[in-house]
């Protein structure tokens, strides 16, 4: 049995959640460690560096981590990522786009799974997120169809990666949120949320999928669906007070 510890959004990038990270350290109760995105910029001069990086790889064996939107938000050029595209922090810390990873028998789908903006919600939605003005998607700027491009391209690759598994279980790792069952009721009727969440609910039902660990929301809600037991451990902006529900600790055993 694989014990698989989870969490994500912890925005190490600022100073707060680096600060709360240093002070209340995760508690390595798991031989992995996932972490479904945003956990700091790529480019910044002390990303690679960040001692946390350093704590992680001591105390796992592996640690998996999901790109993130945030990851990208030194202008990187996300139309440069390829399936399977993987970037090696330290020797058995890694971050994919697109990748399944096998331990134990147990297929590990990473995915960042952009989500799809309706073109009605579009118009606000490139205004008011800051994907669209620190993105970059041939070298220009992220557009809202280069978005659902991106999600539509990720979602096939799950697709496909589900249906080509023979592992005795499936674990799907997303950034952005797979359905509306997991959306807090706090952003109920809001313009933009189709740049956090994507309705995959029948999909999920119908997938054999065992867990699905996903982020991005600052909200964790835990649900099953179908057979798949959906999970969030997100720590989010602890300047906002958005880490009350993070767990040190999260872990499912696979």
């Amino acid at each position: 049995m694989l014990k698989i510890q989870y969490a994500s959004d912890l925005h190490l990038e600022f100073a707060e959640n680096a600060q709360f990270i240093k002070s209340n350290s995760l508690q390595p109760v798991g031989d992995i460690l996932i972490l479904a995105g945003d956990t700091g910029y790529l480019g910044d001069e002390n990303f690679y560096t960040h001692p946390f990086w350093d704590w992680a790889s001591q105390n796992f064996e592996q640690v998996i981590v999901c790109l993130g939107n945030h990851e990208f938000y030194r202008y990187y050029d996300i139309a440069t990522l390829r399936d399977g595209t993987e970037f090696a922090i330290r020797s058995n810390v890694h971050y994919y786009y697109n990748k399944v990873i096998n331990i134990d028998d147990i297929d590990i789908i990473v995915s960042t799974l952009w989500s799809h903006i309706d073109q009605k919600n579009a118009f606000m939605t490139e205004c008011s997120v800051s994907d669209f003005h620190r993105i970059l998607y041939n070298r220009e700027l992220l557009s809202y169809q280069n978005f659902n491009i991106e999600h539509e391209r990720c979602l096939q690759f799950i697709k496909d990666a589900v249906n080509q598994s023979k592992a005795r279980k499936e674990v799907v790792v997303t950034h952005h949120v797979p359905s509306y069952q997991l959306s807090s009721p706090d952003f109920a009727g809001s313009a933009i949320r189709g740049s956090f969440t994507v309705e995959l609910a029948d999909y999920i039902e119908n997938s054999g999928i065992d867990y699905w660990i996903y982020g991005h929301s600052h909200r964790n809600i835990n649900k099953r669906i179908g057979k798949t037991l959906c999970l969030s451990n997100q720590l989010g902006y602890v300047f906002h007070n958005e880490n009350k529900d993070f767990h040190s600790d999260a872990m499912i055993c696979a």
